[in-house]
This record gives structure tokens, sequence and C-alpha cells, in this order.
């Protein structure tokens, strides 16, 4: 029987120096086996994007697909929520209000 491909929901947090590569940082919710109290687990993939497009703050949906590389097993399906684009005054480019 064939499983079913992993999709997990995240937020993008850089896309500077890689090409068609985005990271996207997933936080569930994980209780504490000990405490069992609710603590924020993050962790942190990077997904293929094929046309670069994404941005600092963009809520994606990632799924699982094949290793494209040593690093990256996961590309965006869906784009749940895009965060809007500014116009740097000074330097001219694209940012969002999460671009360092």
């Amino acid at each position: 029987s064939i499983m079913p491909l992993l999709e997990l929901v995240g937020r993008v947090v850089s896309n500077r120096e890689m090409q068609k590569t985005a990271k996207v940082m997933v936080t569930r919710l994980m209780e504490h086996r000990v405490t069992n109290k609710l603590m924020k687990v993050r962790k942190t993939f990077l997904v293929h994007d094929e046309q670069s497009a994404r941005m600092p703050g963009d809520i994606v949906r990632i799924q699982e697909t094949r290793p494209l590389s040593k690093r990256k097993h996961f590309t965006i399906v869906e784009v749940i929520k895009e965060e809007e684009r500014i116009v740097d005054p000074t330097s001219g480019k694209l940012m969002t209000r999460y671009t360092s």
C-alpha cells in the first residue's frame, strides 16, 4: 500500500541565498511527555519553489516529494496567504514586513 504524502502548513522565513528554494518554518503544538503541558515546536524545511515567487511572511502548504537535494524533499503545493509586498524607497527592491 502507498503511504499518503505528508502535508504541512508553515511560513516562509527566507528565500535569499538560494535559487528555486525557500525556507519554510512549520510550528506545531506538542504535549510534553513528562509535564503534559502544550509546547510550540518549530522546524524549518527547505522546499522547492519553481518560480522563486515566495517571499518571507507568505503562508504556504508544503507536500513531501522525492529528494530534490541533500536537504530538500518538500515542494510548495498551495499559497494560503500572501504577505503584502512593499517597495523599499532607498534600494527599489521588493520586500515584505518579514524581510531581514
